[in-house]
């Protein structure tokens, strides 16, 4: 099927500046991850230290902070891991599930959903 490559704005977190980012969907990503000095040059704050496994099942210690994001047509506000050089920049479900899209697999791109409550 190949991976889903979308852009997105990041933003910093006043709201102020937005740049356009090419990310991997990656339903297998809790966070988004993100070019940390691009987060940086936003003015970011890391926010707090956590440790997260990789695909391979390494563990490994990220930072992580909060900032604004404008995909599928709305702005919304997600917790960021600051990507380390040369790592992948990666759109993960929490950005996914507060924006309320879903992933095309088979035409590649993000669609609308609704809330799902029970």
């Amino acid at each position: 099927m190949g991976a889903v490559i979308v852009t997105i704005q990041v933003g910093d977190p006043q709201g102020e500046r937005f740049v356009p980012v090419s990310v991997t969907v990656d339903t297998g990503a809790t966070f988004s991850q993100i070019s940390g000095s691009l987060l940086r040059s936003l003015g970011v704050p890391v926010q707090r230290t956590l440790e997260s496994e990789l695909a391979d099942g390494r563990i490994a210690t990220v930072q992580v902070g909060e900032t604004l994001i404008r995909l599928g047509g709305q702005q919304i506000t997600t917790p960021v891991i600051f990507a380390g050089e040369g790592q992948p920049n990666l759109l993960g479900v929490v950005a996914l599930e507060v924006a309320l899209l879903v992933v095309d697999p088979v035409r590649k791109r993000l669609h609308p959903t609704r809330v799902i409550q029970y």
